[in-house]
């Protein structure tokens, strides 16, 4: 037995749960709506290139809340009421905990991300929009990853809290620093600088990159530079969207690998 039936035993569970469907749905709903404004409401020519940034900010904030919520608990959980140690009992080890819910939690946010824009792109192309359609796969590859990112983050938390209550705690604190505060305290401090005369008006081209390290930050590189035509990120190249991307990658699998380390010399007694 391996992390694949842990990950087919998680999705089925996960799936039925009401909460879970309403979060999957709130994702959708956002990517849906926007796909039914944008033709409306944007400016001629109607193509589905030009969507990727109309969506994109609200997916910079419905994605990291669905993805995080949907993964907080799937290992914290189960290690508070102990059902973990039987689940190690079985000829699974902790790896294969570890990696059958991020595949299951973050194939859920896949599935329903790579549907709903598909519907989405479809709203924008009929009647008059413009399918490009190699930028427009790009974009959903691009938000696939951004959902990896998020499961993982959330998942790291689950790893690293012993109990339910702890690791939502700092699901939110996650949340709240990089979804809600980030932009807004990167600003004060550029504007703390100005005032000091640290700095003239913007932050040197290192430390924008330090500050741009923040996952939606890179997400939106990204998709600038290799979704929309014509479009360049500008600064140095360590400021480009192909770094943004391998930035992307390594939120992937560093937080949840440093989690994993913690988790697997944990005494889950």
């Amino acid at each position: 037995m391996t992390w694949q039936v842990i990950a087919r035993q998680d999705g089925s569970v996960t799936v039925g749960s009401r909460s879970v469907k309403i979060l999957l749905g709130l994702l959708a709903a956002v990517a849906l709506l926007a796909g039914y404004i944008y033709p409306i409401a944007a400016p001629e020519p109607i193509t589905t290139a030009g969507f990727a940034p109309f969506v994109l900010e609200g997916l910079r904030f419905v994605i990291p809340f669905v993805a995080v919520l949907l993964t907080y608990g799937a290992v914290a959980s189960h290690r508070e009421s102990g059902s973990i140690r039987l689940s190690l009992s079985l000829p699974h080890s902790r790896r294969d905990v570890v990696l059958g819910a991020f595949a299951s939690r973050t194939g859920l946010v896949t599935a329903v991300s790579v549907a709903s824009l598909l519907g989405a792109g479809a709203l924008v192309v009929y009647p008059f929009g413009e399918l490009v359609l190699d930028r427009f796969l790009v974009f959903v590859g691009l938000t696939v990853l951004f959902g990896a990112v998020w499961c993982g983050l959330g998942l790291a938390v689950s790893l690293v809290a012993a109990t339910r209550r702890r690791a939502l705690v700092l699901a939110f604190a996650l949340l709240f620093l990089f979804v809600v505060v980030w932009e807004t305290a990167v600003a004060a401090l550029r504007l703390g600088l100005n005032a000091a005369g640290i700095v003239d008006g913007t932050l040197p081209d290192p430390a924008q990159f330090l500050v741009g390290l923040e996952p939606s930050l890179l997400f939106e590189r990204a998709t600038t530079g290799l979704v929309l035509p014509g479009e360049s990120v500008a600064g140095p190249w360590y400021m480009g969207e192909w770094v943004a991307l391998g930035c992307l990658v390594l939120w992937v699998v560093g937080p949840l690998g440093l989690a994993f380390l913690r988790f697997d010399g944990s005494d889950l007694s």
